[in-house]
C-alpha cells in the first residue's frame, strides 16, 4: 500500500499570504514504481470555468534525481463510479471525489521532489514544502514495466521497456483494429449505454492477440468529453456540455479504458474530432434523435454561434475553446505509456466545405494543425507523437501539406471488393498507398490508421469470410509495405461477430522477435503491375511477395503466398456473379466452399509448380551467403526445419518456399492460407548473422553521408 501525506491544514498556510488561489487537502503518495502513474490531489476555490488557463492556471514542476525539470498541467476533476445493471453501464457521480488533480510518470529510479504552481487573476501561489516536509517521492526499481511509446527513426516506432530488470528500447508496429466507441442496448436508446463493460469485453478480447486501438473522444452518443450527452436530459433535451463544462462521466470512463487497456497490454491512439461532428447530414432533418452527431446539434454551432464549420479554424474564441479542450486530454491522460498518438481529427478532408475555396481552405487548416500540434508539444512533458488523418475521397489537395507540422503520416482506406472479373488486391492497393505517402513525406512514418472492405454491405461481405482470409492477407501484407504497422481494421464489431480477433495473433508474436528496422528499410514487391487494370499484379512463379529491405541489403523481411489464395481469387472459385460482373451482394455463397468453412478438400491447388523466389540484391558481392528462416503466419513462431541458407548470384538472391507448406510433389498446400513469412539475415564471417546490429549498421554508414535517421 502506498504511503501518502495529507496536507489539510495547507488552507491555513495559503491563507495567511492573503492571496488566491487557495490549496487544500493535498495528498500525494511517498513512493510510486518506475513508468507507474503518480497522482497529487488536492482541492481549490470554485472557478466559473475550471477549464481556462486564463482563469485558473494549475501546474506542478518535478525535479527528476539527475536534476531534469519537467512541468505538468494540472486538471480539474469529478469523481464518478460505474456498475453494471441490467447488462449495461450505470455511473453513479462520486462528489466526496472532487476536486484536482496532476498525473505523472516517472522515468527515472531516486527521489524526486515537486512543486506546485497555481495563478488566477488575484495573484500566485507557489509551494515546495510544507513545514519539515518537502515534496518528493521516491520511484523504485521495477522488474518489468512498459515505458512510453515514440518514434525510433523516420520510419518506426519504439518503445521503452523493463524487461527482467533491465531497460531496453523495443520495436513497437502497431497491431490491432479501430473500437471507435460503444454501443447502446438498442441503437437508439442512448440512456442505456454499454460503455466501460463493453471496451473491457473488447479489450478482453484483443488481450494477447493485439497490442493497439484506435478510440475516439468525440462520439456525442457514446463517448465525448464535449457536445450532448443523451443519457443526462433536462426537460426532455440533453445535457450541452461545453466550454466552462466538461464531460466528466466521459472523461472517467477514458479513465477506465486507458488504466484497463494498459493492464492488458493494449496501446491507444486516441482522436479527438471527426468530421461527422462539422457536417450537417439533409438525409436526417427532422431526425436528430435518430443521427445527433452532426453539425446541428455541434456546440461550436449551436452555442458558439459559428456560421459554418469552416469557422471551427480562423474564430478567436474558437481556438481559445478548442486549446483548452486539447490541453485538457493532455493533462489528464498525457501520463499514460500506452498512448501511441494523439489524434486531432478523424478524416478531416471529409467535413462540409466550400468546395469552390480549396486552395484557401487548405491553407487554413494546414496552419491549424500545425499551430495545435505545437500547441500539444509545448504542454505535453511525455512527447507523444501528434497525427491526424483524411478521408478516402478528395484528398489529394489536403495529402500534400495536411501532414507537414505531423509526427505521422495517416490515410484511411475504403475498397470496393466486390468486382469480380478483377484481379485487383486489397494488400496492392494499400502497398501503392504506402509507396505514395513514402514519396510525399520522405521523413516520417506512415500509418492506415483505418481500412475496410467496401462501405454499405461491409458487414454482410465480412460474414462471407468468417475466417477472415482477406484480413489476414491484408495485414500481413501492409505489415511488409514501409508503414509502421499493420494496417488497422475498422469493422472491430464484426471481428467479434466472426470470432476473428485471434487473427492479430500471430503478428504480434512474430513482430515481437524483430529488433527495431533503421530508417532506411523500402517496401519492395516481386510483382509486376498490370499495364491495363491498375492494382492488378503480376507474380512469378504463382508466390506473391511483399517484403522491406534496408539500405546495405543485409537484412530483409517478408510475407510470400500463393496467388491461388488472394481473396479475389477463392471468391472467383465459389462466390455467384451478377449479370454486372460483380459478385453478388445478396448473400448467394457457396457455404460449402473453402473461404466459409476452410474445409481441406475445399483447399485450392498450387497455382504453379515452381517455389522459387528471387530477390534483387545489388548491394552486397557475388557470393555473400544469408540465413533464411521462414515463420508460420497461423502461429507467428519460426518453422525450424525450413531454416535454411542461400548466396547471391548475378545480383540476386533465389529463396524457395516452404515446401512443407506449398508441397508441389503432391499439388497441395498445408496450411489454412497458403502462405509463409521470411527473415533473411547476411551471414557475417564468423558465422553469425547482422540482424540484431542491422538498424545500427544502416545508421552508421548513412551518418558518414551526414543523415543521421535517429
Amino acid at each position: 500500500m502506498k504511503k501518502s501525506f495529507l496536507f489539510a491544514v495547507l488552507l491555513c498556510l495559503v491563507a495567511l499570504s492573503h492571496a488566491q488561489p487557495k490549496f487544500n487537502g493535498l495528498t500525494f503518495p511517498t513512493n510510486v514504481n518506475l513508468f507507474d502513474l503518480y497522482e497529487i490531489s488536492f482541492q481549490m476555490g470554485t472557478y466559473g470555468n475550471p477549464y481556462d488557463p486564463a482563469v485558473i492556471d494549475v501546474y506542478a514542476e518535478f525535479t527528476a534525481p539527475n536534476g531534469k525539470v519537467s512541468r505538468v498541467n494540472g486538471f480539474y476533476f469529478e469523481g464518478y463510479s460505474f456498475e453494471k445493471y441490467k447488462g449495461y453501464e450505470k455511473p453513479k457521480a462520486e462528489s466526496r471525489s472532487n476536486g484536482w488533480r496532476v498525473r505523472f510518470t516517472p522515468d527515472q529510479e531516486g527521489v524526486w521532489h515537486f512543486a506546485l504552481h497555481a495563478t488566477d487573476k488575484k495573484g500566485s501561489v507557489n509551494l515546495d514544502s510544507y513545514g519539515g516536509t518537502t515534496f518528493s517521492f521516491n520511484c523504485k526499481a521495477a522488474r518489468n514495466a512498459s515505458g512510453f511509446i515514440g518514434k525510433a527513426n523516420t520510419r518506426y516506432l519504439k518503445r521503452e521497456v523493463i524487461a527482467n530488470g533491465k531497460r531496453q528500447s523495443i520495436s513497437f508496429f502497431p497491431i490491432g483494429p479501430n473500437v471507435a466507441w460503444y454501443s447502446c442496448k438498442s441503437y437508439y436508446n442512448y440512456a442505456t449505454p454499454n460503455g466501460i463493460y463493453e471496451y473491457e469485453q473488447r479489450i478482453d478480447s484483443l488481450a494477447g492477440r493485439a497490442n493497439y486501438m484506435r478510440i475516439w473522444l468525440n462520439r456525442p452518443q457514446y463517448l465525448s468529453l464535449y457536445g450532448p450527452e443523451f443519457t443526462q436530459t433536462t426537460s426532455g433535451k440533453a445535457t450541452m456540455y461545453f466550454d466552462n463544462t466538461l464531460n466528466q462521466k466521459d472523461a472517467a470512463e477514458l479513465d477506465h479504458i486507458i488504466e484497463y487497456a494498459a493492464q492488458k497490454g493494449i496501446a491507444i491512439m486516441p482522436c479527438i474530432f471527426t468530421y461527422g461532428d462539422f457536417k450537417a447530414d439533409p438525409k436526417h432533418d427532422g431526425e436528430l434523435d435518430k443521427n445527433p452527431a452532426d453539425w446541428r446539434v455541434n456546440p461550436y454551432n449551436t452555442v458558439l454561434g459559428l456560421k459554418t464549420p469552416t469557422d471551427f479554424f480562423t474564430d478567436k474564441e474558437a481556438q481559445r475553446i478548442t486549446r483548452n479542450l486539447v490541453r485538457y486530454v493532455v493533462a489528464r491522460w498525457g501520463y499514460a505509456t500506452n498512448i501511441v498518438a494523439w489524434e486531432l481529427w478523424n478524416e478531416i478532408s471529409n467535413m462540409d466545405l466550400d468546395k469552390n475555396a480549396f486552395e484557401q481552405y487548405s491553407n487554413t487548416v494546414t496552419r491549424w494543425h500545425n499551430d495545435m500540434a505545437q500547441y500539444i508539444r509545448s504542454n505535453d512533458p511525455f512527447h507523444h507523437l501528434v497525427t491526424t488523418s483524411i478521408g478516402y475521397d478528395d484528398k489529394d489537395y489536403l495529402f500534400n501539406r495536411i501532414f507537414s507540422g505531423m509526427d505521422i503520416v495517416q490515410d484511411h482506406h475504403y475498397f470496393n471488393v466486390q468486382k469480380a472479373k478483377s484481379k485487383e488486391q486489397t494488400s496492392h492497393q494499400l502497398y501503392r498507398i504506402s509507396l505514395d505517402a513514402r514519396k510525399a513525406y520522405p521523413n516520417k512514418p506512415f500509418f492506415i490508421g483505418e481500412f475496410g472492405f467496401g462501405s454499405s454491405n461491409a458487414q454482410r461481405y465480412l460474414e462471407k469470410d468468417p475466417r477472415g482470409v482477406d484480413l489476414h492477407n491484408t495485414l500481413w501484407s501492409t505489415l511488409f509495405s514501409g508503414t509502421m504497422g499493420s494496417a488497422s481494421f475498422w469493422q472491430w464489431s464484426a471481428l467479434e461477430k466472426c470470432g476473428t480477433h485471434g487473427i492479430f495473433k500471430p503478428m504480434l508474436i512474430f513482430s515481437k522477435s524483430l529488433p527495431v528496422p533503421s530508417a532506411t528499410f523500402e517496401p519492395r514487391t516481386t510483382g509486376e503491375e498490370s499495364k491495363t487494370a491498375k492494382y492488378s499484379v503480376i507474380f512469378p512463379n504463382g508466390l506473391e511477395t511483399y517484403y522491406i529491405i534496408n539500405a546495405v541489403e543485409d537484412t530483409l523481411y517478408g510475407w510470400s503466398q500463393d496467388t491461388a489464395f488472394a481473396y479475389q481469387s477463392l471468391r472467383r472459385l465459389t462466390d455467384k456473379v451478377a449479370s454486372n460482373g460483380h459478385f453478388k451482394d445478396d448473400g448467394l455463397f457457396d457455404a460449402k466452399g473453402y473461404v466459409y468453412t476452410l474445409n481441406a478438400d475445399k483447399r485450392p491447388r498450387p497455382s504453379s509448380r515452381s517455389n522459387t523466389i528471387v530477390l534483387p540484391i545489388a548491394r552486397q558481392p557475388e557470393g555473400t551467403k544469408y540465413d533464411i528462416r521462414w515463420y508460420d503466419t497461423e502461429t507467428g513462431l519460426e518453422l525450424a526445419d525450413e531454416r535454411t541458407t542461400a548466396t547471391v548470384k548475378g545480383k540476386t538472391l533465389t529463396i524457395d518456399f516452404p515446401s512443407s507448406i506449398r508441397n508441389l510433389k503432391k499439388r497441395r498446400i498445408n496450411n489454412t492460407f497458403g502462405d509463409a513469412v521470411f527473415v533473411i539475415t547476411r551471414e557475417n564471417k564468423n558465422g553469425s548473422t547482422p540482424e540484431s546490429n542491422a538498424a545500427n549498421k544502416t545508421k552508421k554508414i548513412r551518418a558518414k553521408k551526414g543523415r543521421d535517421d535517429q
